[in-house]
């Protein structure tokens, strides 16, 4: 009996010590993506704020973009962008406005598979209804991740240069996949909405869930570029330099 227990408490302690073990790895390959990209992101817009600084523009500019990329984020159900993601769009059309680069592609779930969900026609809408030329606006409608959208940015419309518009908590992993895709990437926070703007509930559960599921995603995109699983996407190649009205609808787009 006594032989029993020891040897249930030697097995409980070897598994103990495996969980730890991984825990352990999957934040130290969290930490690394965001040590490893801290001193690509640029600059951070702060609650509130509708402009940067001119040192933030001067150094956004001096980075000579070809585009800023704007991830989606959820959309409410008038068909609007929800605050997180309206945030990245007003920084988006600052940084144009100020001339840091010529164009912008919005990248998100717009596939109409859903046909009460598409985050591209509401991101497109809102930043020509403030004044974004037609022509300077590029769309993905297949940028279903943020992986996807960073792959998708370099393989179909041939990207080089490149700053992400994103908040804090996840700029990093999208710096970072730009970077592997030997697309130069920095980032350029839109951290303008406050807690109350991000969840109606209990804001420190759901910064814990964000958190966590932020975490994850770091690891899961490190080891699809560590060993090299990239899809390759088929599209139709998009030249960035030409004329974005020719994504803006999914039949021009190739579906």
């Amino acid at each position: 009996m006594h032989h029993n227990i020891k040897k249930t408490r030697k097995i409980l302690l070897i598994m103990l010590t495996i969980i730890c073990l991984i825990i352990a790895s999957i934040l130290s390959v969290s930490q690394h993506i965001k040590t490893l990209e801290k001193d690509n992101i640029l600059g951070r817009y702060t609650e509130g704020s509708t402009v940067a600084s001119n040192a933030l523009y001067e150094s956004a500019r001096d980075f000579k973009a070809e585009t800023i990329i704007v991830p989606g984020a959820a959309i409410l159900s008038d068909k609007t962008p929800s605050p997180v993601l309206k945030a990245r769009l007003d920084v988006a059309i600052d940084l144009y406005n100020n001339k840091v680069a010529k164009k912008i592609l919005l990248t998100g779930d717009g596939d109409n598979s859903q046909d009460y969900y598409d985050e591209i026609s509401s991101m497109l809408s809102y930043v020509k209804e403030r004044g974004v030329a037609d022509e300077d606006v590029f769309c993905d409608h297949k940028g279903y991740s943020t992986f996807e959208s960073m792959v998708r940015a370099k393989q179909i419309f041939g990207i080089d240069r490149a700053i992400v518009v994103s908040q804090t908590f996840h700029l990093p992993r999208a710096v970072y996949i730009g970077q592997k895709m030997d697309m130069k990437t920095r980032g350029i926070a839109s951290d303008q909405v406050g807690p109350n703007d991000i969840s109606r509930g209990n804001f420190k559960n759901e910064k814990i869930k964000i958190t966590l599921r932020e975490i994850m995603a770091r690891n899961k995109d490190f080891f699809i570029l560590k060993f090299k699983a990239i899809p390759e996407f088929k599209d139709e190649r998009i030249n960035i330099d030409g004329d974005g009205r020719i994504t803006h609808t999914l039949e021009k787009n190739n579906k």
